[in-house]
């Protein structure tokens, strides 16, 4: 993070997993080890990745933050040879022709959502650094339903969340959901690597491999 605040252009996180799709968190699961109810996983996990980049953007308002679904796309998603993934991959192989978004096409909007001036950071960003918006376009509205908030989940379209989603995460946020899921993320850092700063653990972990040899 203090890279990319320092960089002179395009200071931007781009997340793609399930933007636009968030629902209620488990806070007694957060983990979701515990499987009850796997229509409700992509939902709990869209909003810890979507909560955890509005953490990021409070500490860190001169960087923008995307999280987006990416829609139907050839991939090794479902790669694993549990029953599920296998019934997936049997799915996929007949319907995905017909609903699955060209390769090239995906690649293109990604790049225009790494770059495009539309989702600009909470604090001004220097627009002549970005792909400025064609005539017509406007910034797009952020994840507490404002315009230009900072972080922001659009679908495979580039359009924003809708109002169920915008209720969902504000509710999340009156109830400190934020908050408690920060917490839960430093709390694993320091139990598995003994630190919360992530670069002192990679350089302790590389350390120990060979006498510190190499760092990063």
């Amino acid at each position: 993070m203090p890279l990319i605040q320092r960089a002179t252009a395009l200071r931007r996180v781009l997340s793609i997993f399930a933007g636009g799709k968030e629902g209620p968190i488990d806070l007694n699961n957060i983990q979701f080890s515990r499987v009850s109810n796997p229509f409700a996983a992509r939902g709990h996990l869209a909003a810890m990745v979507t909560l955890s980049l509005e953490h990021l953007a409070k500490k860190t308002p001169e960087v923008s933050f995307v999280h987006n679904f990416p829609g139907p796309v050839k991939s090794r998603i479902a790669r694993d040879n549990t029953v599920l993934t296998v019934v997936m991959r049997c799915i996929f192989t007949v319907i995905g022709p017909l609903v699955n978004m060209p390769e090239e096409e995906c690649g293109e909007r990604h790049l225009f959502l790494a770059t495009s001036a539309r989702y600009p950071a909470s604090q001004t960003e220097d627009a002549v650094n970005m792909v400025r918006l064609e005539k017509g376009v406007s910034v797009a509205q952020g994840t507490g339903g404002e315009e230009g908030s900072g972080v922001y989940t659009p679908d495979a379209y580039g359009e924003s969340a809708g109002p169920n989603v915008v209720t969902v995460l504000a509710k999340m946020r009156q109830e400190g959901v934020v908050e408690k899921l920060w917490e839960h993320t430093e709390a694993e850092f320091m139990r598995i690597c003994g630190t919360t700063n992530i670069w002192a653990a990679l350089n302790r972990y590389n350390e120990g491999q060979d006498g510190g040899a190499r760092k990063l």
